[in-house]
Order: structure tokens, then sequence, then C-alpha cells
């Protein structure tokens, strides 16, 4: 669904222009303020593997976006959807010690499912795609109250954007409130939508931003030449000084692995939830092939839901 941006964002409005021969104003403040710390204000940044981190991430996201009225409360108390059950799905996560804190998850856009924003502004995104041209979304973002002036929401998008990096994606979208459409314009992000109501539920405004992933070298390299601006810490924050590009190879093996086990995903879409009850045949299906047939099989089996056994066969 939504990517929200819990930083406090200051006026609202879409513009953002650069100090002239130096970094701008907006950005500096940022900085001082703390929201890009390298520390995230003592929260440990990872790629949620485990059934008990999603199941604490998911939890997050439902009660955050509960509270602000984004969706409707859920029974399992978490907010899931077919996105969530795909391996290729990356959750990252704050932690400190063992209660999660931030989340924000990357979706990658696919023929069978798209991307969770398709719903609501599939003419906007469809022209993004193209011959050879791979997107991706990043959604789910929500941080605890205590850390939304932090540099857990920074930190938790540069994840995202290692990730988007390590997958070869051309475009990265999310779906963020107006008055945060200028946040994130300092990020590298630019709207591509008008203002309209997201959710099926509830009215909930949001606007697309991308970031054209294909123009991140051309900036890097006006960025060396020119020495100064805003461009030159974007280029040392997400690409030359970004330390989760290391760990993008390592996160998706734990996380593939999990999506291996029969009982970890009997368990997260099952017991603890009612999300493949609730998933329509062509999801199932989808969910089917990422998991493989076998493993799909074994994980329904003991269900005894022939609907969900048989669905696609």
């Amino acid at each position: 669904m939504i990517a929200r941006n819990t930083v406090s964002s200051g006026q609202e409005s879409t513009a953002f222009t650069p100090k002239s021969g130096g970094e701008s104003r907006r950005l500096a403040m940022l900085k001082r303020a703390g929201l890009f710390g390298a520390d995230a204000s003592g929260a440990a940044i990872v790629r949620a593997a485990s059934s008990e981190d999603l199941r604490k991430a998911y939890r997050l996201v439902h009660d955050i976006f509960v509270e602000e009225g984004y969706i409707l409360p859920r029974s399992c108390g978490m907010r899931l959807r077919v996105y969530e059950a795909l391996p290729e799905t990356a959750t990252f996560v704050a932690k400190v010690g063992p209660d999660v804190v931030g989340v924000q998850s990357l979706v990658m856009d696919s023929t069978d499912l798209g991307l969770p924003s398709d719903e609501s502004f599939h003419q906007e995104i469809a022209v993004l795609r193209g011959p050879g041209r791979r997107l991706c979304e990043a959604t789910n973002q929500s941080i605890a109250p205590a850390f939304r002036k932090s540099a857990v929401p920074t930190e938790l998008m540069r994840c995202c954007l290692a990730h988007a990096v390590g997958a070869g994606c051309n475009e990265l979208i999310t779906t963020v409130s107006p008055g945060h459409a200028r946040f994130y314009s300092l990020l590298g992000f630019e709207p591509i939508s008008p203002v309209r109501s997201y959710s099926a539920e509830l009215e909930d405004p949001v606007v697309v931003v991308r970031m054209n992933m294909d123009t991140i070298a051309g900036r890097a390299a006006a960025a060396d030449q020119q020495q100064v601006g805003d461009d030159v810490f974007l280029k040392s924050y997400y690409l030359d000084d970004n330390p989760y590009q290391a760990r993008v190879d390592a996160w998706a093996a734990e996380a593939a692995a999990a999506f291996c086990d029969a009982s970890f995903l009997r368990k997260m879409f099952i017991r603890d939830s009612d999300l493949l009850a609730q998933c329509r045949d062509e999801e199932l299906n989808a969910i089917r092939r990422r998991w493989g047939t076998e493993l799909y099989d074994e994980v329904m089996q003991p269900v005894g839901q022939e609907r969900l056994i048989h669905a696609g066969a």
C-alpha cells in the first residue's frame, strides 16, 4: 500500500531548489537535526528474515496505519498482502534490542502481480515500464513515534536503495502524503502523479514519487565535477558510502532460506494470519510459482483447505 514518511518535513510544498554553489539550507538543517546520522539513534538496521522479526514488523505497520487512519484494523493484528508472501519482497527493520521500531519494504515489479500502487496509479506507473526496464516500490514505511526525528527513516531508505541497485532496478517509486513530497525531493525523488486517494477503505490522499535509477550515475558524475551541492551528498549517501550495499547478498540468502522452510511459511501465512485464505486464485497461483509447487503443497496440505491446495492446479 503506502510508504509513509513520518519525518517532519516542514512547510507543505513540493518545490525544492538547492542553494547555488553549495548544499541547500534544508539539507543542512536536516543533517544538523540528525536525520542522516549513521548510528540511527542506537537502532540496528537489518533485513527481517525470521518469522519473529517479520511478525513484529507487520504488526508495527498495522498499528501505525490503523492509528493514522490509513487502513481498517485486521483481526490478525498484522498488515499483510500478497506481496508480503513473496520471497523477493525485502522487508528492512530497525531494531532496538528485540523490539522493531521502524519498517520499510521493497517490492519488485512483476507481470503477474505488478506493484502495490498499481491499484490506484496504474496509468502513471505504466509509463515507467518498458522492455528490459525493472521497477520496484518502497512500501510499508512505519516508524515508532520516538524515532521519527532520527536517522531511522533515512537509513531504511538507504537499505531499499542498496537493494534496488543490487537488483538492477531502473526505477524506484513510492507513494507519500502530499506534504512530504518536498522531503522526498531532497532525497532525489520527483512527483509523477496528481493527488489521489489510495485506499479503497478510507480516504487517503497520496502522490507517487519516483527516482530514476538510471540518472544516478549521471548525477554522480556531475557531482564529482562540481564538488559542491546536494548531489555530492546524495552520491556519497546512496552510493559511495552506503554500508548496506555490502550486505545485500547475504541478507537475500537468509531471506531465501526462510522462504524454503514450510514450517516458517505455514506459521506466518496460515496459523498467525488468514492471508492465504483471503487471497484470490490468481494471487495464490503467483505464490505457488514463487514457492514452487512441492513446497506450496507441503505448506497447504495440513490445513485441509481444498481451495488453497488446488488453486491453479
